[in-house]
Protein backbone atom coordinates (compact mmCIF):
# COMPACT_ATOMS: atom_id res chain seq x y z
CA UNK A 1 0.00 0.00 0.00
CA UNK A 2 2.60 2.31 0.81
CA UNK A 3 4.30 1.69 -2.53
CA UNK A 4 1.24 2.13 -4.37
CA UNK A 5 0.94 5.62 -2.75
CA UNK A 6 4.42 6.24 -3.36
CA UNK A 7 4.08 5.65 -6.82
CA UNK A 8 0.86 8.19 -7.17
CA UNK A 9 2.08 10.71 -5.68
CA UNK A 10 5.33 10.59 -7.87
CA UNK A 11 3.61 10.19 -11.38
CA UNK A 12 1.27 13.59 -10.02
CA UNK A 13 5.00 15.64 -9.42
CA UNK A 14 5.74 14.43 -13.09
CA UNK A 15 2.49 15.35 -14.88
CA UNK A 16 2.80 18.63 -12.67
CA UNK A 17 5.85 19.28 -13.42
CA UNK A 18 5.49 18.68 -17.44
CA UNK A 19 2.74 20.83 -18.13
CA UNK A 20 4.24 23.48 -16.38
CA UNK A 21 7.62 23.12 -18.49
CA UNK A 22 5.45 22.60 -21.64
CA UNK A 23 3.60 26.07 -20.52
CA UNK A 24 7.10 28.01 -20.75
CA UNK A 25 7.64 26.31 -23.79
CA UNK A 26 4.97 27.70 -25.52
CA UNK A 27 5.80 31.38 -23.78
CA UNK A 28 9.08 31.19 -25.20
CA UNK A 29 7.37 30.18 -28.90
CA UNK A 30 5.23 33.20 -28.76
CA UNK A 31 8.08 35.67 -27.27
CA UNK A 32 10.52 34.15 -29.87
CA UNK A 33 7.41 34.31 -33.07
CA UNK A 34 7.07 38.41 -32.39
CA UNK A 35 8.87 40.48 -35.21
CA UNK A 36 11.33 43.08 -34.74
CA UNK A 37 8.86 45.87 -35.78
CA UNK A 38 6.05 44.50 -33.04
CA UNK A 39 9.21 44.53 -30.84
CA UNK A 40 9.60 47.91 -31.67
CA UNK A 41 6.74 49.31 -31.18
CA UNK A 42 6.57 47.91 -28.10
CA UNK A 43 9.27 49.56 -27.04
CA UNK A 44 8.07 52.99 -28.56
CA UNK A 45 5.20 52.46 -26.10
CA UNK A 46 6.35 52.12 -23.27
CA UNK A 47 9.01 55.00 -22.91
CA UNK A 48 5.83 57.16 -24.21
CA UNK A 49 4.17 55.96 -21.09
CA UNK A 50 7.68 56.16 -19.16
CA UNK A 51 8.17 60.09 -20.12
CA UNK A 52 4.45 60.38 -19.35
CA UNK A 53 4.49 59.11 -15.89
CA UNK A 54 8.09 61.08 -15.26
CA UNK A 55 5.86 64.40 -16.36
CA UNK A 56 3.38 63.38 -13.82
CA UNK A 57 5.31 62.52 -11.40
CA UNK A 58 7.49 66.14 -11.60
CA UNK A 59 4.32 67.90 -11.44
CA UNK A 60 3.41 66.34 -8.36
CA UNK A 61 6.22 67.04 -6.46
CA UNK A 62 6.40 71.00 -7.41
CA UNK A 63 2.90 71.20 -6.24
CA UNK A 64 4.18 69.27 -2.95
CA UNK A 65 7.03 71.67 -2.54
CA UNK A 66 4.75 74.38 -3.28
CA UNK A 67 1.79 73.25 -0.41
CA UNK A 68 4.45 72.71 1.70
CA UNK A 69 6.08 76.37 1.06
CA UNK A 70 2.18 77.79 1.86
CA UNK A 71 2.36 75.22 5.18
CA UNK A 72 4.93 77.13 6.44
CA UNK A 73 4.19 80.50 5.38
CA UNK A 74 0.68 79.82 7.38
CA UNK A 75 2.86 78.30 10.52
CA UNK A 76 4.24 81.60 10.63
CA UNK A 77 1.78 83.72 10.42
CA UNK A 78 -0.28 81.52 13.47
CA UNK A 79 3.36 81.96 15.38
CA UNK A 80 3.45 85.76 14.77
CA UNK A 81 -0.22 86.04 15.49
CA UNK A 82 0.31 83.95 18.77
CA UNK A 83 3.20 85.97 19.42
CA UNK A 84 1.12 89.64 19.04
CA UNK A 85 -1.10 87.87 21.24
CA UNK A 86 0.52 87.04 24.14
CA UNK A 87 2.73 90.38 23.61
CA UNK A 88 -0.61 92.09 23.75
CA UNK A 89 -1.89 90.19 27.27
CA UNK A 90 1.52 90.86 29.07
CA UNK A 91 2.59 86.98 27.75
CA UNK A 92 1.81 83.50 29.20
CA UNK A 93 3.32 83.79 32.64
CA UNK A 94 1.00 86.91 33.56
CA UNK A 95 -1.94 85.50 31.71
CA UNK A 96 -1.70 81.78 34.02
CA UNK A 97 -1.05 84.63 37.30
CA UNK A 98 -3.81 86.17 36.98
CA UNK A 99 -5.96 82.84 36.57
CA UNK A 100 -4.50 81.68 39.69
CA UNK A 101 -4.86 85.13 41.61
CA UNK A 102 -8.84 85.50 40.34
CA UNK A 103 -9.47 81.75 40.85
CA UNK A 104 -7.99 82.35 44.52
CA UNK A 105 -10.18 85.47 45.29
CA UNK A 106 -13.29 83.70 43.97
CA UNK A 107 -12.87 80.78 46.29
CA UNK A 108 -12.41 83.44 49.44
CA UNK A 109 -15.38 85.49 48.49
CA UNK A 110 -17.57 82.01 48.11
CA UNK A 111 -16.36 80.77 51.66
CA UNK A 112 -16.01 83.99 53.23
CA UNK A 113 -12.33 83.51 54.48
CA UNK A 114 -11.13 86.04 56.64
CA UNK A 115 -12.22 89.85 56.27
CA UNK A 116 -14.14 91.64 53.95
CA UNK A 117 -11.38 94.48 53.28
CA UNK A 118 -8.48 92.33 52.44
CA UNK A 119 -10.68 90.90 49.83
CA UNK A 120 -11.76 94.10 47.93
CA UNK A 121 -7.93 95.13 48.23
CA UNK A 122 -7.23 92.30 46.42
CA UNK A 123 -10.03 92.96 43.92
CA UNK A 124 -8.40 96.48 43.57
CA UNK A 125 -5.63 95.13 42.58
CA UNK A 126 -7.17 92.51 39.91
CA UNK A 127 -8.84 95.61 38.17
CA UNK A 128 -5.45 97.68 37.22
CA UNK A 129 -5.13 94.45 35.03
CA UNK A 130 -6.46 94.72 31.24
CA UNK A 131 -6.35 90.66 31.37
CA UNK A 132 -9.88 91.59 33.33
CA UNK A 133 -11.59 92.08 29.57
CA UNK A 134 -10.19 88.89 28.57
CA UNK A 135 -12.70 86.52 27.19
CA UNK A 136 -11.13 83.85 29.54
CA UNK A 137 -12.08 86.37 32.50
CA UNK A 138 -14.74 88.50 31.53
CA UNK A 139 -17.52 86.49 33.62
CA UNK A 140 -15.99 85.21 36.43
CA UNK A 141 -14.95 88.92 37.05
CA UNK A 142 -18.16 89.81 37.06
CA UNK A 143 -19.39 87.08 39.37
CA UNK A 144 -16.39 88.71 41.79
CA UNK A 145 -17.58 91.99 41.90
CA UNK A 146 -21.50 90.97 42.45
CA UNK A 147 -20.17 88.40 45.67
CA UNK A 148 -17.83 91.16 47.15
CA UNK A 149 -20.98 93.34 46.63
CA UNK A 150 -23.29 91.09 48.62
CA UNK A 151 -20.96 90.40 51.04
CA UNK A 152 -21.81 91.77 54.45
CA UNK A 153 -19.22 91.26 56.81
CA UNK A 154 -21.02 91.56 60.21
CA UNK A 155 -17.17 90.37 62.45
CA UNK A 156 -14.38 92.14 63.25
CA UNK A 157 -11.46 89.68 62.75
CA UNK A 158 -10.30 90.23 66.30
CA UNK A 159 -11.05 92.10 69.31
CA UNK A 160 -9.67 93.60 72.76
CA UNK A 161 -11.15 92.30 76.05
CA UNK A 162 -12.02 95.08 78.19
CA UNK A 163 -13.00 95.33 81.84
CA UNK A 164 -15.81 93.72 82.51
CA UNK A 165 -16.00 92.00 79.29
CA UNK A 166 -17.68 88.02 79.11
CA UNK A 167 -17.47 85.88 76.04
CA UNK A 168 -21.00 86.31 75.70
CA UNK A 169 -21.41 90.09 76.33
CA UNK A 170 -18.70 89.83 73.32
CA UNK A 171 -20.82 88.27 71.11
CA UNK A 172 -23.90 89.82 71.74
CA UNK A 173 -22.06 93.31 70.19
CA UNK A 174 -23.43 94.81 66.93
CA UNK A 175 -19.42 94.64 65.44
CA UNK A 176 -19.61 91.22 66.39
CA UNK A 177 -22.13 88.37 65.96
CA UNK A 178 -24.67 90.23 67.31
CA UNK A 179 -26.06 87.32 69.69
CA UNK A 180 -24.83 86.08 73.07
CA UNK A 181 -25.56 82.78 72.03
CA UNK A 182 -22.94 82.53 69.57
CA UNK A 183 -20.22 82.56 72.54
CA UNK A 184 -19.64 79.00 72.05
CA UNK A 185 -17.83 80.14 68.49
CA UNK A 186 -15.79 82.67 70.38
CA UNK A 187 -14.06 80.01 72.61
CA UNK A 188 -13.23 76.90 70.39
CA UNK A 189 -11.80 79.82 67.90
CA UNK A 190 -9.58 80.89 71.37
CA UNK A 191 -9.34 77.73 73.87
CA UNK A 192 -6.20 76.72 72.63
CA UNK A 193 -4.45 80.08 72.04
CA UNK A 194 -5.57 83.20 71.33
CA UNK A 195 -3.88 86.07 69.25
CA UNK A 196 -2.28 88.44 71.65
CA UNK A 197 -2.12 89.07 75.49
CA UNK A 198 -0.23 90.66 77.73
CA UNK A 199 2.71 89.63 79.55
CA UNK A 200 1.64 87.38 82.50
CA UNK A 201 -1.98 87.31 81.03
CA UNK A 202 -2.94 83.40 80.02
CA UNK A 203 -2.68 82.89 76.31
CA UNK A 204 -5.48 80.39 76.34
CA UNK A 205 -9.10 80.24 77.51
CA UNK A 206 -9.62 76.70 79.57
CA UNK A 207 -12.53 78.33 81.17
CA UNK A 208 -14.99 79.57 79.11
CA UNK A 209 -15.92 81.71 82.21
CA UNK A 210 -12.34 83.23 82.63
CA UNK A 211 -11.01 86.20 80.38
CA UNK A 212 -8.66 88.88 81.28
CA UNK A 213 -8.59 92.44 79.90
CA UNK A 214 -5.75 92.65 76.93
CA UNK A 215 -6.19 89.38 75.50
CA UNK A 216 -6.87 89.67 71.80
CA UNK A 217 -9.80 87.08 70.46
CA UNK A 218 -10.12 85.77 67.08
CA UNK A 219 -13.65 86.22 66.07
CA UNK A 220 -14.46 83.96 62.91
CA UNK A 221 -16.33 84.76 60.23
CA UNK A 222 -19.78 83.03 60.06
CA UNK A 223 -19.04 81.09 56.88
CA UNK A 224 -20.65 78.02 54.85
CA UNK A 225 -17.99 75.89 57.05
CA UNK A 226 -18.39 77.54 60.35
CA UNK A 227 -22.25 76.82 60.22
CA UNK A 228 -21.57 72.99 59.73
CA UNK A 229 -18.70 73.26 62.78
CA UNK A 230 -19.19 71.78 66.33
CA UNK A 231 -19.00 75.08 67.50
CA UNK A 232 -22.09 76.20 65.73
CA UNK A 233 -23.88 73.08 66.93
CA UNK A 234 -23.10 74.06 70.21
CA UNK A 235 -24.03 77.65 70.59
CA UNK A 236 -27.60 76.22 68.65
CA UNK A 237 -27.59 73.89 71.21
CA UNK A 238 -27.30 76.08 73.77
CA UNK A 239 -29.57 78.47 72.30
CA UNK A 240 -32.44 75.61 71.91
CA UNK A 241 -31.88 75.06 75.46
CA UNK A 242 -32.31 78.51 76.39
CA UNK A 243 -35.14 78.62 74.61
CA UNK A 244 -36.97 75.29 76.35
CA UNK A 245 -35.71 76.61 79.97
CA UNK A 246 -37.73 79.89 79.16
CA UNK A 247 -40.64 78.01 78.33
CA UNK A 248 -40.51 76.23 81.54
CA UNK A 249 -39.59 78.90 83.37
CA UNK A 250 -42.48 81.21 81.94
CA UNK A 251 -45.70 78.21 82.46
CA UNK A 252 -49.02 79.89 82.71
CA UNK A 253 -50.37 79.91 85.54
CA UNK A 254 -53.62 78.16 85.86
CA UNK A 255 -56.27 80.16 87.44
CA UNK A 256 -58.90 78.50 90.12
CA UNK A 257 -62.21 77.78 89.03
CA UNK A 258 -64.88 80.49 90.38
CA UNK A 259 -67.30 78.26 91.40
CA UNK A 260 -65.35 76.58 93.47
CA UNK A 261 -64.22 79.23 95.55
CA UNK A 262 -67.94 80.27 95.79
CA UNK A 263 -68.58 76.97 97.53
CA UNK A 264 -65.61 77.44 99.95
CA UNK A 265 -66.96 80.63 100.59
CA UNK A 266 -70.53 79.33 101.49
CA UNK A 267 -69.36 76.32 103.69
CA UNK A 268 -67.49 78.84 106.09
CA UNK A 269 -70.40 80.88 106.40
CA UNK A 270 -72.73 78.03 106.96
CA UNK A 271 -69.71 76.82 109.79
CA UNK A 272 -69.84 80.27 111.82
CA UNK A 273 -73.60 80.72 111.66
CA UNK A 274 -73.74 77.07 113.22
CA UNK A 275 -71.10 77.84 115.35
CA UNK A 276 -72.79 81.83 116.49
CA UNK A 277 -76.46 79.17 117.04
CA UNK A 278 -75.22 76.73 118.92
CA UNK A 279 -73.69 79.36 121.81
CA UNK A 280 -76.76 81.32 121.52
CA UNK A 281 -78.74 77.96 122.35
Amino acid sequence: MKFTRLLVMLLAFILVFGTKITFAQDDEKQQEEMTDEQWQQAMTDLTAKKTELTTKLADLQKDKADLIAKLDAKKGEVKKAEDDYWTEVGGKDAYNNYKNDLDKLDRIIKNREGNKSDAEKKFAELSKSNLRCHPDFVTKYRLIKEGLANWKDISVPQYTVMKGDYLFVIAARKEVYNNHHMWPILWEANENGVLDAPRRIPRTIKNPNLIYPGQVLRVPQLTDVLMKSAAFERAKSWLDWRKTNRVRHHKPVIKKDEGKTEKKDEKKTEKKTEKKDDKKK
